[in-house]
């Protein structure tokens, strides 16, 4: 069975390599996708193309939001209103953006994901019991993040995530430290280190190229589509939450 597929942001760079990885996954269709500023058909294909939510989603079976924390909660309002599962990757979410997804979440699945990629939800469960097993140690716990000149949000949405992930795993007994850097065309890294007196515990995720999370979004978006209303994560995906 084919699963219909419609990128909201579809002009952005992670528009564009979900668009191009989609290829490699047969049961999956790329039927169109929203921007800002509506292009030729020709410069996308067959792809259906518009700035109007209610001419894409009656479109899809699912639908992928890479977009801007902004726009993300009326989006993700409009696919609960149409009963359209809803795959978000935006970052910089505000306290207001994740209550409107939990509030979609109850009409429609909603999966939501600072960070796409498989592997991440593999770091996330070791950097969850690191934290559990060093939790009455005298560990200080730091966060590093490493993006590209223009990405906005610092700390990135992946490094909160971890963060909270070390205080679940330690109940809170060590708050982590949060670094960032910003610079040329780095792609993604991240780095969490348990650091106690001489000896230091390094964790870490490095992506070289986008479409790593292009394929985790495809993958999450065909894994959701069959699911029942509910709020997900890529731990979900996987299997492993």
């Amino acid at each position: 069975m084919t699963t219909r597929i419609g990128i909201i942001g579809l002009g952005g760079r992670m528009g564009q390599a979900i668009a191009r990885v989609a290829a490699d996954f047969p049961e999956a269709k790329i039927v169109g996708g929203i921007v800002r500023n509506p292009v030729t058909e020709k410069e996308h294909g067959a792809l259906f193309i518009t700035n109007k939510p209610e001419e894409l989603f009656p479109l899809c079976d699912v639908l992928i939001d890479f977009t801007l924390p902004e726009v993300t909660p009326a989006y993700a309002d409009l696919a609960a209103k149409a009963g359209k599962p809803f795959v978000s990757g935006t970052t910089g979410l505000t306290e207001d953006g994740f209550i409107a997804l939990r509030e979609a979440a109850q009409k429609v699945p909603v999966l939501y994901a600072s960070n796409t990629s498989l592997s991440l939800a593999v770091m996330k469960q070791l950097v969850k019991h690191a934290a559990a097993l060093l939790k009455d140690q005298d560990y200080d716990v730091a966060i590093l993040d490493r993006h590209h000149r223009m990405k906005k949000d610092a700390p990135s949405g992946t490094a909160k995530t971890l963060g909270e992930c070390v205080t679940e795993g330690n109940g809170g007994a060590h708050s982590p430290a949060f670094s960032a850097i910003r610079a040329g065309l780095i792609v993604g890294e991240h780095e969490v280190s348990f650091n106690g007196a001489g000896e230091t515990i390094k964790i870490t995720h490095s992506v070289t190229n986008r479409d790593v999370f292009a394929r985790g979004a495809v993958q999450a978006a065909l894994w959701l589509a069959q699911q029942e209303p509910g709020y997900y994560n890529m731990d979900d995906v996987l299997g492993i939450g």
